[in-house]
């Protein structure tokens, strides 16, 4: 069973499950399951056309308040001859399909649209081919006759026009083409053109389903308490009795770093777990990321604007050092940035489900769905292939739902979800997110300037002491660093 989702959105994905029968044929899976697949290209992967001619679009990029759902619609729809609002888009499962990236696949980075464009475009005009070669077929004239029109194929000479919709079953047994002609920049109509949002009305009427309003059938709810310092266990639950014994208790687990109590509403799984009395343990000597016992913050950015020398030189430009030996005056400041959390809208969540195939069923917000697919199956101890990702639409991100480890609340739904036998669904409360989120690393800046004998600046010498440089992971680029 799906997720009960009473959105437009969701009416429509539920919908399109009793149209496929009839849209999708087995033939094309006979026409295109040889072929090799080349990220972006293979049509059947990406869209669905319904038979009154809308479209089912399945984005390889999540939808998290940016629009990539409406652009989508626009590249595709501009090739394909589609007005986008006449797009249903969601986002795609894990698959080959969407390694749209480098061979890889995230929402994130202003790479979504840059990335695709050209790939999207030829995705629709291929599409569109497909649909002039099905309608050449069934009238017996030439390609070359016909043309299209907003979700038809126009055959001019005659006046006859045939709705997409007709189409689909002929034109997806069809092998994608291999070389198409786009449409000319100087004929777009929704390329780089005003278009409305896809997703405005469900989100201004609070249709819009987000992780944390979906539901299965035979779901419980959970709630967390952390230990308060990264690495501490779970000890001695001191009143576990008399917390089990309140309205609604489901049962009170010990998991990794945390307890979570299951129970019949969200709400009461929260109180439930608030009123826990956990005695919390020390982190061993060797575990990894564990928190100082006296760790503060303050402490630690006075050992950051304290830590001497100029570091590695990322980017130099003349000779800094000369010119401010020589300059007739220096400024010098230190500029400090605390800690941050990503701080979105919609609070971490996840809804696991085991299915009696052995199958798990994640209903997970992210911005990549194979890394999260890979380490679900590593928590389950399955394969990845039996690991069923579902990729709601975000509450806002700001890179809040990638991979980070200890910071992601699915692999505690998948523990609960096979310790309870039943759906759990999982939501932090606002204080869990803000003790466990992966944080913006702080940060010191100490400048120094030299002016001239008119005031006016000759050199600028910039030290930056932090404890996570982008370099550690992507290598130094200093043509990415504006």
């Amino acid at each position: 069973d799906g997720p009960l989702n009473v959105s437009r959105r969701g009416f429509l994905g539920g919908a399109a499950a009793l149209v496929l029968s009839v849209t999708v044929p087995v033939g094309r899976a006979r026409a295109q399951a040889a072929e090799s697949i080349t990220p972006g290209s293979r049509v059947s992967a990406f869209l669905e056309i319904r038979p009154d001619s809308t479209v089912l679009f399945r984005s390889a990029f999540i939808e998290g308040g940016q629009g990539i759902f409406t652009a989508m619609a626009q590249i595709v729809g501009e090739e394909l001859d589609v007005d986008p609002v006449n797009f249903t888009v969601e986002g795609a499962p894990p698959g080959p399909d969407y390694l749209l990236i480098g061979g890889g696949r995230f929402t994130g980075g202003s790479m979504s649209v840059r990335t695709s464009y050209e790939t999207m475009r030829k995705l629709g005009a291929s599409a569109r081919q497909m649909l002039l070669q099905a309608a050449a077929a069934r009238l017996g004239l030439s390609i070359s006759e016909l043309s299209t029109e907003p979700g038809r194929v126009i055959h001019a000479a005659s006046g006859r026009a045939i709705p997409y919709g007709e189409l689909a079953d002929a034109a997806a047994a069809l092998s994608v083409p291999t070389d198409v002609v786009l449409r000319s920049r100087d004929d777009f109509r929704w390329i780089g053109k005003p278009v409305a949002r896809l997703d405005a009305r469900d989100k201004s009427t609070g249709r819009a389903q987000y992780a944390i309003d979906l539901k299965v059938d035979g779901m419980l709810h959970a709630a967390v308490q952390h230990s308060p310092r990264l690495g501490g266990e779970p000890g001695v639950l001191t009143n576990e009795a008399e917390v089990q014994a309140m309205p609604g208790v489901h049962s009170i687990h010990r998991l990794p770093g945390a307890v979570a109590v299951v129970a019949d509403s969200w709400w009461r799984a929260r109180r439930a777990v608030e009123a826990l009395q956990v005695t919390w343990t020390e982190p061993a000597a060797a575990t990894p990321r564990a928190m100082p016992a006296g760790f503060s913050s303050e402490t630690h950015k006075a050992m950051l604007k304290s830590t001497p020398g100029d570091g590695v030189a990322f980017e130099q430009e003349g000779d800094a050092a000369g010119t401010l030996a020589g300059a007739a005056r220096i400024v010098e400041a230190t500029y400090d940035a605390p800690y941050l959390v990503h701080g979105q809208l919609e609070p971490p969540s996840a809804i696991a489900r085991w299915n009696a195939e052995g199958t798990l069923e994640l209903w997970i917000p992210n911005q990549a769905p194979e890394m999260f697919q890979a380490e679900a199956a590593k928590v389950a101890g399955i394969e990845p292939g039996k690991v069923i990702i579902h990729s709601p639409m975000l509450g806002g991100f700001f890179g809040r739902h990638f991979l980070y480890q200890t910071a992601n609340p699915f692999p505690q739904a998948i523990l609960l979800a096979k310790a309870a036998g039943r759906p759990v669904k999982l939501i932090w409360s606002r204080e869990e997110e803000f003790l466990r989120d992966t944080l913006r690393p702080m940060g010191v800046a100490r400048f120094r300037a030299g002016l001239d004998g008119d005031g006016l600046p000759v050199a600028l010498d910039a030290v930056a002491v932090g404890e996570g440089p982008t370099g550690r992971w992507f290598g130094r680029q200093p043509d990415k660093v504006d």
